[in-house]
C-alpha cells in the first residue's frame, strides 16, 4: 500500500519537473499549486477499518490525483459528540460516515448537505438498493437524500445446524412451525431450548418484527399519525410472542437478555436459534465455528409474508459546512461505488447495497449472502420503517418499550395495557413531529 503511494508521489514529481522545464513561469505556477484536500471522518476507527481506508484512499487518490484525502478514524463510543462539537464550532469535515439512527437528528440541525441532485448524476445510481435509499429518505421531512448507503445489517434468524441435525429439526418457515419448535424442543430440566428470546436492552427489533409479521402490517402509523399498536391484532401477536417465555420455552434469564447474553446462549448450545442482524456473524463463528450454523429469513405469517425493520444502513454524508463540497461529493460517489463497496464489505464482513457486487467472486462464494439478497429482492418481504425521525424515539426504547416488554413477560401488566401505553406515547410524538413540519 505504502509502496503504491511512494510510486504515485515519484510519478507526480517527474511530471511536475517536466512541466517546469517546458513551460517556464506557467510551469512554476502549476508546480506550486497544492492538491485539493478532502477531510474524511469515519465513526469507528479501529485497526481493521483503518487498514481498509488506507487502501481505498490510495485507490481514490490514484484515480483522482488532484485530491488528497485526510482520514480521521474516531472512537465509536464518542464519535457523535465529535460531530456535534464540529458542527457547533464550524469545523466539520467534508465527508463523514453516518449511522441510520443519527441521520434525522443531524438533518434537523441543518448539518447535512442534500445530495439528491448529486446522486442523480452518479453512474451507478441504478445499482444501489431502492430499499436502502427509501430508508434514508424516511429520515427527512422532504423525502430527499442527505447521505448515501454503503452497506446494511439486515435482521435475520441464526440457527445451530449441527444441533438441529442431531435432533432432526428443520429450519421453521412459518410462525406456526417456529412456535411448535419452541414448544417441542424446550427442555428446561437440561437447560436447553429452541430459541433464545431477547427481553432486555435492544429487545425492540426482534419483538417488533415478530408482532408485525404476525399482524401482517408494515406501517407503524396511519395517515393521521396514530400509532397502530393499539389495534387488537397486536395484543394477540404480543401475547403469542410473550407465551414463549410464559410457557418456559426459553430460559428464565431471557427476560433480561441483551445482545451479549442472547449470543452467549446461542454460542453455548443453550438455544438452537436467535434473531439478530448480520453483525452476529463474527461472534457466531468464534463461538460455534464455520459450518455449524446458518442464517435464514424470519418465519413468515399465514400469508407467506415476512415483515422486518426498515433496511438499517451505514452511509456517508457531505456536511453542509464542507470546505470542499465538490471534492467531498466526488469522494462520496467513490465510497458507494462498486469497487469501494465490494472491498469494504469483503474485508469488514458487511452486506453490500450496490448490486454490482453480487457478481464478485468473494460474494458468490459467501454462504451467508444469498439470504440477504433474497431479503432485499423478495416481494414477500416487507420493510417496517422505525421512526428514527422522532426526537423521542431513543427515549421510547429505553424508558418505555424495554420496561414495558419486561412487564408483559413477567405478567406485571397485560399485553393490551402495554401496547396502549406504547401507542399513546408514539402517537403524541408523531403528531407533534407532523405539526412541527407544517
Amino acid at each position: 500500500m505504502k509502496k503504491k503511494k511512494v510510486i504515485s508521489i515519484l510519478l507526480t514529481g517527474v511530471l511536475l519537473t517536466g512541466m517546469l522545464a517546458g513551460c517556464g513561469a506557467k510551469g512554476e505556477e502549476s508546480a506550486s499549486k497544492d492538491k485539493e484536500t478532502i477531510e474524511f471522518w469515519y465513526h469507528d476507527g479501529n485497526a481493521n477499518s483503518n487498514a481498509i481506508f488506507e487502501k481505498l484512499i490510495a485507490q481514490f487518490e490514484e484515480e483522482n490525483p488532484e485530491y488528497k484525502v485526510e482520514y480521521v478514524g474516531l472512537p465509536s463510543d464518542s464519535y457523535l459528540q465529535k460531530y456535534n462539537t464540529a458542527i457547533a464550532t464550524n469545523t466539520v469535515p467534508d465527508v463523514a460516515s453516518i449511522r441510520d439512527q443519527d441521520v434525522s437528528t443531524l438533518i434537523n440541525q441543518g448539518a447535512l448537505s442534500c445530495v439528491e441532485e448529486d446522486f442523480n448524476s452518479f453512474e451507478e445510481k441504478d445499482h444501489i438498493a431502492e430499499n436502502a435509499l427509501n430508508a434514508i429518505r424516511n429520515c427527512s421531512t422532504d423525502g430527499k437524500l442527505y447521505c448515501l448507503p454503503q452497506y446494511t445489517q439486515p435482521q435475520v434468524y441464526w440457527y445451530n445446524t449441527t444441533l438441529m441435525k442431531e435432533k432432526g429439526v428443520e429450519i421453521p418457515k412459518t410462525i406456526d412451525e417456529f412456535m411448535q419448535d419452541c414448544e417441542t424442543y424446550a427442555d428446561a430440566d437440561n437447560g436447553t431450548y429452541f430459541y433464545s428470546l431477547r427481553g432486555g436492552a435492544g429487545s425492540l427489533d426482534n419483538m417488533l418484527d415478530f408482532i408485525f409479521t404476525y399482524a401482517n402490517q408494515d406501517q407503524l402509523f396511519d395517515e393521521e399519525g396514530n400509532c397502530v399498536l393499539s389495534d387488537p391484532i397486536f395484543t394477540e401477536a404480543l401475547e403469542a410472542y410473550a407465551s414463549i417465555y410464559w410457557n418456559g420455552w426459553t430460559s428464565k434469564d431471557s427476560v433480561s437478555n441483551s445482545y451479549k447474553e442472547m449470543v452467549a446462549e446461542f454460542g453455548s448450545g443453550t438455544a438452537m436459534g436467535i434473531a439478530n442482524n448480520s453483525s452476529a456473524l463474527a461472534e457466531n463463528i468464534n463461538n460455534l465455528g464455520e459450518g455449524n450454523f446458518t442464517n435464514a429469513l424470519a418465519p413468515a405469517n399465514k400469508e407467506g409474508v415476512v415483515v422486518t425493520k426498515d433496511v438499517p444502513f451505514l452511509g456517508y454524508t457531505v456536511f453542509e459546512g464542507a470546505k470542499n463540497r465538490e471534492g467531498g461529493v466526488k469522494f462520496l460517489e467513490f465510497l458507494v461505488s462498486h469497487d469501494a463497496v465490494s472491498y469494504f464489505c469483503e474485508k469488514d464482513g458487511r452486506v453490500p447495497v450496490n448490486d454490482l457486487v453480487y457478481e464478485d467472486e468473494w460474494y458468490q462464494d459467501n454462504t451467508y449472502m444469498p439470504v440477504y439478497e433474497e431479503m432485499m429482492s423478495s416481494k414477500d418481504v416487507k420493510f417496517l420503517a422505525r421512526p428514527l425521525w422522532l426526537p423521542e424515539w431513543n427515549e421510547f426504547l429505553t424508558k418505555v418499550q424495554e420496561p414495558g416488554l419486561q412487564a408483559v413477560l413477567l405478567k406485571e401488566k397485560t399485553a393490551e395495557e402495554v401496547l396502549q401505553e406504547w401507542a399513546e406515547y408514539l402517537t403524541a410524538a408523531q403528531k407533534g413531529y407532523l405539526e412541527s413540519t407544517k
